[in-house]
């Protein structure tokens, strides 16, 4: 590990890994600095309402985008020649599939929400659904094409959401349905930033072209079958603890803090997953990837293990001052999810390695038989231990797949090494 580590500080990759890492963590740092605003003054109920107001709707987004967004990157990166027919091809086909659920918002509001308040707020989010997948398209484009661009534009609607949430407290507004308002504003935003800066790389002509639409869709839909059960390895602790009607509003309130801090491990690890997908789809040779899955792997792994101890550290001193006495549960539960946060961040560069090879459907078999084991340990642990429960199971899920997914990555190795693919 310390080898692929001194490895990575050197040459093109060194420099993409570590532009993203920085772009990460500054992302996730100021998602902190906003959900440090969001903790303390909505205070653990409605913070947890508001999990439920945007977690489903992009749980939602994600399931009826059938892996546009990744197989536009897969693509744009084996076939730069045709990058303009198959982002246009993509955006049409992520606007038809989100206008659908668009329609159907408020009757899918209507059978998520508690509360008549969380119905309207999920409401509006899922009206966004063709902004959400459309702009998960362009910024997969440029992370294909130029990734510099990729990680200036994925920080934008962050740093809008932030901004804005920063001035409802300012002006002494901020209430549920403004912090809505907020994330609104920002997707739109991310969706006409995106769309510009990505047609002026690739191309603004937008010609989509329907021979494409079976190579796109092929390529995602393997890639889907892994992204639908990886959201439910990683989320689906959240939406359960938000429709159990044992489980205190609360509660789900310290969960998500507890989750949120150890994501933080994730912006610098992840980083190497990122820059690996688009490398390794268009290595030259099976050596040249390997090359790049080891620095990948030994990086992510040394890095994630480091951030996630001094968190835990620093943890029982932090959380009260900065989130209140009210989150204090939520120290155990980060403690729990602590060895599961190594393993999730390894699960992510894995699962973009194999994406990297064409091989998605490896990864969707590792996190489908993960999210099995999630829901079944779900089921078992929160009602006698409620968040603790779940950040166990979340813990072994993540461990359980990290298993699956190296096996997967042998069995890629050994059956199919990389070749020139055609669409």
């Amino acid at each position: 590990m310390a080898q692929a580590f001194e490895s990575v500080m050197r040459g093109p990759q060194a420099r993409a890994v570590a532009g993203t890492a920085v772009v990460n963590v500054a992302t996730v740092l100021i998602g902190s600095v906003g959900g440090l605003f969001l903790a303390r003054l909505l205070g653990p109920s409605q913070r947890g309402e508001l999990v439920a107001i945007i977690l489903w709707p992009a749980t939602i987004g994600t399931l009826v985008a059938f892996g546009i967004d990744q197989s536009t990157c897969y693509w744009m990166s084996r076939r730069p020649d045709r990058a303009r027919a198959f982002m246009s091809t993509a955006v049409a086909g992520a606007l038809a599939t989100g206008l659908l659920v668009a329609a159907l918002s408020p009757w899918i509001s209507a059978s998520i929400g508690r509360n008549p308040e969380v119905v309207r707020d999920a409401s509006v989010v899922l009206v966004l659904t063709p902004a959400y997948i459309a702009s998960g398209v362009w910024v997969s484009a440029l992370q294909a094409t130029r990734i510099s661009i990729w990680n200036l534009t994925r920080t934008t609607q962050p740093v809008v959401y932030l901004l804005g949430i920063i001035f409802l407290w300012a002006s002494g507004k901020l209430t549920l349905i403004g912090v809505v308002a907020a994330f609104a504003v920002s997707l739109i935003f991310l969706t006409g930033y995106s769309a510009t800066v990505a047609t002026h790389f690739v191309g603004r002509q937008f010609r989509p072209d329907l021979s494409l639409i079976g190579p796109l869709y092929k390529y995602g839909a393997k890639a889907w079958l892994s992204r639908i059960p990886e959201f439910v390895n990683v989320s689906v602790d959240q939406l359960v603890l938000s429709v159990l009607p044992g489980v205190a509003v609360a509660q789900l309130g310290n969960y998500t803090v507890a989750a949120s801090l150890s994501w933080l491990a994730l912006p610098a690890s992840v980083a190497f997953g990122s820059v690996a997908f688009p490398r390794i789809a268009r290595a030259s040779d099976e050596r040249e990837a390997r090359r790049i899955e080891r620095i990948s792997l030994g990086g992510a792994g040394l890095i994630a293990a480091v951030t996630i101890g001094l968190i835990c550290i620093l943890a029982p001193f932090l959380v009260p001052k900065l989130f209140g006495a009210g989150y204090r549960d939520a120290i155990v539960a980060l403690w729990l999810l602590a060895p599961g946060t190594v393993f999730l961040a390894l699960d992510r560069v894995l699962g973009d390695i194999l994406q990297g090879r064409g091989q998605p459907l490896l990864r969707s078999l590792g996190q489908g038989l993960g999210a099995i084991l999630t829901i079944v340990l779900l089921l078992i642990l929160i009602p006698p231990f409620g968040i603790r429960g779940a950040a166990v199971a979340s813990s072994v899920t993540y461990g359980f797949v990290f298993l699956l997914l190296m096996w997967g990555l042998r069995y890629a190795r050994r059956s199919q090494p990389l070749t020139t693919a055609q669409p």
